[in-house]
């Protein structure tokens, strides 16, 4: 943490000593006791440095992890809006409201919304509209739209019309259609012609936030800013630092493919000199839409030679890739255990491992891994299948209430192993039942339970992983499908081969390379899944 500088004034001295009234035991942060955030509150307040060693990035770590808030994040609402009113940190403690208020993504325990504790302070913040110092402005300004409260309206509306700063009235726009302006479309539309661009790019944002239509008017918005990464990173919106990209991904995930697509050539086409940028966004395009990756396959070909696009060309991969060769499926459940992962260990010392108690505090996804891979080998090297259902209840019962996406993937883990044993995991229904709800085991689990020879919803489970396709461990999925497949009525059926013939990729986002190969693979596997007999 950085080193305090200076001394409060009254003002801060006094916000400072309500930081120290209050009582943080009652509440949490991502690091849990939250007893270290008067500490940190008087750093930001006495310190101006905002570096990532900074007070500041102590606060934001602890009560805005990664877009997380939590029930100390609600508590800090009003002290940092008494620092700002003090004159203390006022651009960092405004960038951390708007980020809170801002968040969907509350922990347990932080049940009452951050933004109403945001909403509760705003009267006596607006004055910071008018604040000296534009920085101060943007911040507060961006801080009140993520509030979505009619009260900062007609602040907003002041701001938009008469800021001198391009990137304040800029910031106000957007912030006006967050707050649900009955004038936006209109707002909008006026800043499309626009003569500073930072507006211009607002107001594509903004017609995005608006739900309006893309049109080739947007467009040429668009195409109409120059230097529009810095412009973009200007804004204080963290995803959309880089316009083009993020606009591309939009089209994509509204299932328009295809416009994603014409856009990038047209910026292709108008690009002068450095056409990174555009490259990067047709690799975004290809990873997320199948049309867009053959309308986008000449550029690719176009600027394989360069560094620019030898990315692009290896995320398209050859046009041999669209049309994967059919394979034979090999389910989860029959793949041999690998070679470097079961214990070179004797039956016995197996037997004990598998028997061993995992540990009462502490636990760790090893100490799971190593007791289901001891019971597994096993059952491979015995047909015993009494180390594996004992391995699995106990991994179960200690996984019950454990929440975080890790812990998904240990009943993943063992539902999986469950499956190998077929009949004999029937006295494990319950606890395969209880995975069932758990989107990263569901289709582990569900393999299981029908293999087991228990009763299941497969139309229910079958359109969950519908729904879900690509998103988790693709060979589970496939796996499933093809134990279902038997079992889903034709609707259930139909819903699966939209899915599997749809433009948006199900797998592929964020591969180095072959990205449209490793989707293409997956829909084959999956549409050989839907037509197999599959064992249960």
């Amino acid at each position: 943490m950085s080193q305090q500088t200076t001394s409060p004034s009254a003002e801060v001295a006094a916000v400072l000593a309500a930081v120290e009234a209050f009582d943080w035991t009652t509440v949490s942060h991502a690091y849990g006791d939250a007893t270290d955030l008067p500490e940190m509150l008087r750093a930001l307040a006495l310190d101006q440095d905002t570096g990532p060693d900074s007070a500041g990035g102590d606060l934001w770590g602890s009560i805005c992890h990664q877009g997380t808030v939590y029930s100390a994040s609600a508590a800090a609402v009003p002290f940092l809006a008494g620092l700002a009113v003090a004159g203390a940190a006022p651009t960092e403690c405004f960038w951390l409201l708007g980020a809170m208020a801002e968040s969907e993504d509350t922990a347990p325990g932080a049940e009452e919304d951050v933004r109403n504790a945001v909403r509760a302070e705003i009267d006596r913040l607006l004055s910071f509209a008018t604040h000296p110092d534009a920085e101060v402005r943007q911040a507060a300004v961006h801080a009140f739209g993520q509030a979505r409260t009619a009260d900062v309206l007609p602040a907003l509306r002041t701001v938009l019309e008469r800021d001198a700063a391009a990137v304040v009235r800029a910031e106000a726009l957007i912030a006006l259609v967050r707050c649900d302006a009955p004038e936006q479309a209109a707002l909008i539309a006026a800043a499309y012609d626009d003569g500073a661009a930072e507006v211009r790019l607002a107001s594509v944002f903004a017609a995005f936030d608006a739900g309006l239509p893309w049109d080739d008017r947007v467009q040429q918005v668009l195409l109409s800013v120059d230097g529009l990464d810095d412009i973009g990173s200007s804004l204080h919106d963290g995803h959309r630092h880089e316009p083009l990209s993020w606009v591309v991904g939009e089209l994509c995930d509204a299932g328009h493919g295809a416009e994603a697509a014409r856009l990038v050539l047209e910026a292709a086409d108008r690009a002068d000199g450095d056409i990174s940028a555009v490259l990067w966004a047709a690799t975004q395009a290809c990873e997320a839409s199948r049309v867009a990756t053959e309308l986008l396959r000449p550029l690719a070909e176009k600027h394989a030679g360069n560094s620019e696009g030898r990315w692009l060309a290896e995320t398209i991969g050859s046009r041999a890739d669209s049309t994967p060769a059919p394979r034979p499926l090999v389910l989860t459940f029959d793949q041999p255990l690998l070679p470097g992962a079961a214990p070179d260990l004797g039956i016995e010392e197996l037997r004990e491992r598998a028997a061993a108690p995992l540990p009462d505090d502490g636990l760790t996804t090893p100490d799971i891994d190593r007791k289901l891979m001891a019971a597994a080998t096993l059952w491979e090297r015995t047909a015993d299948p009494a180390p594996m259902v004992g391995a699995v209840s106990e991994a179960a019962e200690r996984l019950s209430g454990r929440e975080s996406f890790i812990w998904g993937y240990e009943r993943a883990s063992a539902a999986r192993t469950a499956a190998r044993l077929g009949p004999a995991a029937a006295p494990l229904e319950a606890a395969l039942r209880t995975f069932l709800a758990d989107p990263i085991a569901l289709a582990a689990s569900a393999t299981a339970l029908v293999r087991a020879g228990c009763d299941l919803d497969a139309d229910d489970v079958g359109l969950r992983l519908a729904a879900q396709a690509g998103e988790y461990r693709d060979e589970d999925t496939v796996t499933a499908l093809a134990t279902l497949a038997p079992l889903l009525s034709p609707a259930s059926v139909q819903r699966w081969r939209e899915v599997i013939d749809q433009d948006e990729r199900l797998v592929g986002r964020g591969l180095q390379k072959s990205a449209v190969a490793a989707d293409e693979q997956f829909r084959a596997d999956l549409l050989a899944a839907l037509g197999s007999a599959a064992r249960r």
